[in-house]
């Protein structure tokens, strides 16, 4: 009966066995990251490839600003109908995108005119727009403004720096204790007499 010879490995076999699987990881390994490397590389990332574009950091956010709420200093009324603090912000959160793209300034302006209609009403806007039947400068921000069921954004003060400018004005200046007598006069001297006439705007009541 024929006997089974197991071949004897020598010490310099039995270390090149040893090693054998040692080589095989070590070149699929070596594939998979001369892959991931030879691939389209993502400029955002940590290791991204030298010889390309530096990551160009997101532009900064504009914030809107948070609509004023109906408070005080009191203004009179006239015949607005003030917004409630709940229908401001439903307002200004379905705002349309030409208000949304706007700087700031005219974010607050917008802002605003929704939340303070018994301001602006009492001023006149010289922009030119009581040809588009324009009553105050409330008008170049919402369309008719005395029920709330009709609210709706107007475009016009969007790209108007005058209707902007009377808005901010008038926010400014009352805030810091002006009557509404003074706004009025400060707006018609600021805006007014040009070649352009301002809206028909009534005076706003001395009280």
């Amino acid at each position: 009966m024929a006997t089974l010879r197991v071949p004897v490995l020598r010490p310099w076999s039995r270390r090149l066995g040893a090693l054998i699987p040692v080589i095989i990881v070590t070149l699929s390994l070596g594939g998979a990251l001369a892959g991931c490397s030879s691939g389209s590389s993502s400029t955002t990332g940590p290791t991204a490839m030298a010889g390309q574009d530096a990551p160009t950091a997101a532009p900064a956010t504009t914030t809107a600003p948070i609509p004023a709420g109906p408070a005080d200093p009191a203004v009179p009324m006239g015949t607005m109908s003030m917004p409630t603090a709940d229908e401001v912000a439903a307002a200004w959160d379905a705002r349309p995108d030409y208000v949304k793209a706007l700087p700031d300034a005219g974010q607050a302006a917008y802002a605003y005119a929704l939340a303070r209609p018994d301001v602006l009403q009492w001023l006149p806007c010289y922009c030119g727009c009581a040809g588009m039947e324009h009553r105050s400068n409330l008008d170049c921000f919402f369309v008719r403004r005395e029920a709330k069921s009709t609210l709706a954004y107007e475009e016009h003060a969007s790209y108007c720096d005058i209707c902007i400018k009377t808005a901010n004005m008038a926010s400014d200046m009352l805030r810091q204790g002006s009557t509404m007598t003074q706004i009025r006069a400060a707006v018609d001297s600021t805006f007014g007499g040009g070649a352009v006439p301002g809206t028909d705007t009534p005076l706003p009541p001395s009280a």
